[in-house]
């Protein structure tokens, strides 16, 4: 499988998703959230990766409850080995400089990701002694998490303000964050209504790093536009990673019907939507990361 593969299965895969949604008349719960996978080398996976993970096995029989992961030599490296065909390609950015031509005709050089594609195996099919990585995949506990949650917000120093609105919403002229009082969050059929306040808040903070102080993000307040579609998107994905690293049950906003219709629209008219979403996504994720004490724990 190609690197261009993968963004297409992952378009796939989750544009069946909404669309059975949509025709069943249910709610469209995310398959990539509250998934954090870690390699057998102790890194977590990140991004698109983490997405693709989530997704991958949805049209196949087997359904893995574990999510250790890790490549041929990894595995090797610990005594273990892999079956053939049980793999699973994630991939890798390379980064890389090129020169570009501007507006006014002068030149200079930009980043890029150049993709590469790796193949890594689950521990429930690896051969071998895998007792050393039990409590890899286990986590902290959700009281614990709240307050890991709370910390992590306040440490953005983003301007958050309580209203007696009934909705959330990142104001870019004002850039502030305004968010019913927690009081106001009801328990709904999937999840808790704590789980329904910090995921909606993670959503707003990530349209908070669209600033252009920040990620420089095109922040569209007109709902008809399709640019304003793919910043929710965005803002879904960057939600659902931040709530997975923090170890928070991610279920789907009480709002997120409405924006549907515009995803599916989103991803069938752009095929790279999905990589531009992501990457934007991972990227203010990384952001708020950066705003964060500085700990020993490694991601990947």
């Amino acid at each position: 499988m190609k690197v261009k593969d993968i963004f297409e299965n992952i378009t796939g895969i989750l544009l069946d998703l909404m669309k059975k949604a949509k025709a069943d008349g249910t709610s469209w719960t995310k398959p990539f959230a509250n998934r954090r996978y870690i390699s057998c080398e102790g890194y977590h996976y990140t991004g698109l990766n983490t997405l693709w993970l989530s997704l991958a096995f949805i049209k196949k029989d087997k359904h893995y409850t574990r999510k250790v992961w890790g490549t041929y030599r990894q595995w090797a490296k610990h005594g273990c080995k892999v079956p053939k065909g049980k793999s699973i390609k994630l991939i890798r950015p390379q980064p890389f400089e090129k020169e570009v031509e501007l507006r006014d005709g002068s030149k200079a050089k930009r980043k890029f990701n150049f993709y590469t594609a790796f193949d890594v195996w689950n521990i429930e099919d690896v051969i071998g002694d895998t007792k050393k990585f039990e409590y890899f995949d286990k986590f902290e506990n959700k009281v614990n998490d709240i307050v890991k949650a709370e910390q992590f917000v306040k440490n953005t120093k983003a301007n958050i303000f309580e209203t007696g609105e009934a909705m959330a919403y990142y104001n870019p002229t004002t850039d502030a964050i305004c968010m019913p009082i927690k009081q106001s969050f009801i328990n709904t059929q999937n999840s808790t209504a704590t789980e329904n306040y910090y995921c909606t808040l993670l959503h707003e903070l990530t349209h908070w790093t669209g600033h252009e102080s920040r990620c420089k993000r095109n922040l569209s307040t007109k709902f008809a536009k399709m640019e304003y579609a793919f910043e929710e998107l965005v803002a879904e994905l960057g939600s659902c990673f931040m709530a997975t690293n923090l170890n928070i049950t991610s279920n789907p906003r009480e709002d997120h019907a409405q924006y549907l219709n515009s995803w599916i629209k989103c991803l069938e008219d752009n095929e790279d939507a999905i990589i531009r979403a992501s990457t934007l996504s991972s990227k203010a994720v990384k952001y708020c990361e950066s705003l964060q004490p500085i700990t020993e724990e490694k991601v990947a």
